[in-house]
């Protein structure tokens, strides 16, 4: 039985350059460290919104014996997804930070949402969230639109 989503492991090319891109759009170092042993070695960079463990955490981890694989095509398998205040803003950090934006912001009033999606600077695909123009940030964005089908 699963007792919490504790944190999301992300396998990078490069530890402290994708921590570098990932402070520069607001995430927060929590811990570093290396450990492992042969292939499973590795350099890790633990992440939150919070700056500590108490929140959802995102794992920057670089296998020190092994190379990272490549990236499958847009749409990949996996993607983060961030709850910002400001999706355009958020969009100019992307930039700034050497990722790319892979489709500009725009409002989906669906959901009562703004989104949009970029990729980080190793190719990772990241949706980004935040308030339509109005200003009004939505926490759960699901709220806003249906609900699941039973």
């Amino acid at each position: 039985m699963i007792l919490a989503f504790h944190a999301t492991k992300l396998v990078v090319h490069d530890v402290m350059a994708a921590e570098k891109f990932y402070e520069a759009i607001g995430l927060t170092v929590v811990a570093r460290n290396l450990g492992g042993e042969g292939d499973v070695r590795q350099k890790q960079s633990w992440m939150s919104v919070s700056g500590d463990s108490a929140s959802h955490m995102l794992i920057l981890s670089q296998f020190v014996e092994v190379a990272a694989p490549l990236l499958p095509a847009y749409p990949r398998e996996v993607w983060l997804a961030f709850n910002v205040a400001d999706v355009d803003g958020t969009i100019a950090s992307v930039e700034r930070a050497g990722g790319s934006v892979l489709r500009l912001g725009e409002d989906r009033p669906e959901h009562g949402v703004r989104a949009a999606v970029v990729a980080d600077n190793e190719g990772h695909i990241i949706e980004i969230v935040g308030p339509i123009a109005d200003g009004v940030a939505v926490a759960d964005p699901l709220a806003q639109g249906q609900a699941a089908p039973s």
